[in-house]
């Protein structure tokens, strides 16, 4: 195979999070399917281990939905000069959860990165022309699509990229504008209320809207063909139109407004205000709780950085929750951002560890919170 021998192509092929495994598929591949992942591109986040940590747990499927996972921030030197390193996830064959019904017959590609915001760098658009020239030669696939261009995902805003562009290194640009989110959804393969109400063109629904909307939904039972109310699930009480942004970080920045007035707008946009504010609260709390002396400036410090208290497991809170929306904000998503440090942030926090060069000893202490806050 041609794409086996890219020397920016690592085979983690059994070595990603998993939780059993995906059937082989009983047709041959005739789609070639481009995705990006709507995570920064430089978090530390945006790889192909925290992609499968999120699939496996969050969306309960077998493994991550990719075959391929081209990462942008780890650049690999080859003969040919840099190139984004090319991580080879599953077998061929494997019938990957990433396109609904169309799985079957579809061959899942993600560049990571969130390209409603980040640019397409040389060394990616490098990998993305050589591994699809390399799937060509070997036969894998006839026809290349964006996830919005397969049936019933019109509305996703996947990918945020030109793909054919980059096939040819014409750079990125933005491809049409998504159409709006159905009033009815019908259930493909794969699909969970999360995979559904995630940031990628769900019109801001989250899942507790589609409950509501959908009275004796069962969230983690949902069969293909199933039909559930998704265009009207955006909470009708609200009086001001939807800003485009991640609900999650939305429902932080509010917080963070009302526990410790920090004036942030609620743009659902993750930047470096959002970090500041999560900073001033650490500090707030540091104060109120451990009588430390600080200054409440949003900056990380020397001084900040030795009144850090490690905690583990157990401890619940608002340092347990100022700790789940920043591994949030990275990337590494803790589940319900409650207060409670249970086994979903102690997980997102192990994984945070392990991708930063961090002693992974599930705990939260000065090293952890400087790689969250220090960049």
């Amino acid at each position: 195979m041609n794409f086996i021998k890219l020397p920016q192509l690592v085979d983690r092929r059994g070595k990603l999070k998993s939780k059993g495994t995906y059937s082989k598929r009983t047709t041959s591949i005739t789609h070639r399917i481009w995705h990006h992942s709507l995570t920064k591109k430089n978090l530390a986040g945006s790889t192909a281990e925290s992609f499968a940590v999120y699939h496996v747990n969050t969306l309960g499927w077998p493994g991550v939905g990719y075959t391929f996972i081209i990462e942008p921030q780890n650049v690999v030197n080859t003969p040919n000069g840099k190139r984004a390193r090319i991580v080879y996830a599953h077998d061929i064959d494997r019938r990957t959860y990433h396109v609904g019904n169309s799985n079957q017959f579809s061959l899942g590609i993600c560049v990571a990165g969130d390209y409603r915001y980040d640019t397409m760098d040389d060394a990616t658009l490098a990998s993305i022309a050589e591994l699809h020239t390399a799937l060509v030669k070997d036969g894998i696939g006839k026809f290349d699509k964006a996830h919005n261009e397969m049936p019933g995902y019109s509305w996703k805003e996947c990918c945020q990229y030109n793909y054919r562009d980059a096939f040819d290194w014409k750079g990125s640009k933005n491809p049409t504008k998504p159409a709006p989110a159905p009033d009815i959804y019908t259930i493909q393969e794969g699909d969970t209320l999360w995979s559904i109400a995630h940031k990628d063109g769900a019109g801001g629904v989250q899942v507790e809207d589609l409950i509501k909307m959908n009275p004796g939904i069962e969230p983690t039972k949902l069969k293909i063909g199933q039909k559930i109310n998704f265009g009207n699930a955006k909470n009708k009480e609200e009086s001001k139109p939807s800003i485009n942004g991640d609900e999650t970080v939305k429902s932080i920045q509010k917080t963070l407004n009302i526990r410790y007035k920090t004036g942030l707008y609620v743009d659902g946009i993750n930047g470096p205000k959002t970090k500041a504010a999560l900073i001033k609260a650490l500090q707030t709390e540091l104060n109120k709780q451990f009588n430390k002396k600080l200054v409440v400036d949003g900056k990380w410090g020397a001084n900040t950085k030795a009144a850090i208290v490690t905690f583990q497991k157990g401890a619940k809170g608002n340092l347990t929750w100022i700790l789940q929306a920043a591994l949030y904000l990275e990337g590494f998503n803790p589940g319900s951002l409650d207060s409670n440090f249970g086994k979903d942030t102690e997980s997102a926090l192990s994984q945070f560890q392990k991708a930063n060069k961090i002693t992974a000893d599930k705990k939260a202490g000065k090293a952890t919170f400087t790689k969250l806050f220090a960049a």
